[in-house]
């Protein structure tokens, strides 16, 4: 039980074939889940001005997990890339569908590329259009995971960090949590909020390098599966908001 795991912000970027993607789940207005999986290092310099046009391809699928899509989809980005300087932004599976994003200089030949990508994967039904989306609206209102999905992200790769290390998630541990802030008085005020859930402050320090120069240790025993994880988080995530601050991750040892 020695072995420390440790999530931190911001969000580790993970790099599947050549493309480096993550996913995180939401639930949109009617309470419907949906996946959305995006490329993340388009964030580092979207938009860009040499890809105006976003090409999108709907296309039907009961298996979107299946090796099969995936082959299909990976014939997809290299084709699209290879011949329309095409990047893949991510996709949406929502109920049945899985909505693909790219971005080109332009939207020329697109029906004809993915009409010869699907026919190689024995068809599907689909829809698919271009459009101008010069400002990335699509990749940075829609598919770019906001800071509370970052979190999801984050707290997934720890716990499936500790899976894989063998732990029983539903023992209870000690967990370290991470807030910085401006301002002491703004500390004081987030600690004494967390107080009632159960957290206790371990530590204080501060570093005047820093914006955020006044930190936070607080633990707290409780078990890290991913429901219990996503509910001491969201809270802790919420309490420094609140005061202007910023919850930096947790980490725990392993429990087995």
């Amino acid at each position: 039980m020695s072995e420390k795991i440790k999530h931190n912000l911001p969000i580790i970027r993970e790099k599947k074939g050549q493309f480096m993607v993550d996913y995180y789940e939401l639930a949109d207005d009617e309470g419907v889940v949906f996946r959305c999986d995006v490329e993340l290092d388009l964030i580092d310099d979207a938009p860009q001005e040499e890809r105006p046009w976003l090409l999108w391809l709907f296309v039907k699928s009961d298996a979107p997990l299946s090796d099969t899509f995936s082959a299909f989809m990976e014939d997809l980005k290299n084709t699209l890339k290879a011949t329309l300087d095409a990047v893949f932004a991510g996709t949406i599976t929502k109920e049945g569908w899985v909505e693909c994003y790219f971005y080109a200089p332009d939207g020329k030949r697109f029906e004809n590329l993915t009409s010869e990508v699907m026919s190689r994967h024995g068809g599907f039904a689909h829809e698919r259009g271009a459009s101008r989306d010069s400002k990335w609206e699509m990749y940075l209102e829609r598919l770019y995971p906001d800071a509370y999905a970052q979190l999801r992200i984050q707290n997934r790769h720890t716990v499936e960090a500790l899976l894989e290390a063998g732990d029983d998630l539903t023992l209870a541990r000690e967990i370290e949590h991470y807030l910085f802030f401006q301002t002491k008085s703004s500390m004081d005020r987030s600690i004494a909020s967390l107080s009632p859930h159960g957290f206790v402050l371990k530590e204080e320090f501060k570093d005047d390098q820093n914006d955020y120069a006044y930190g936070a240790v607080l633990t707290k025993t409780e078990s890290v599966t991913p429901e219990a994880v996503e509910a001491s988080t969201a809270l802790l995530f919420d309490a420094a908001l609140e005061q202007h601050g910023l919850y930096e991750g947790w980490s725990t040892v392993l429990a087995a």
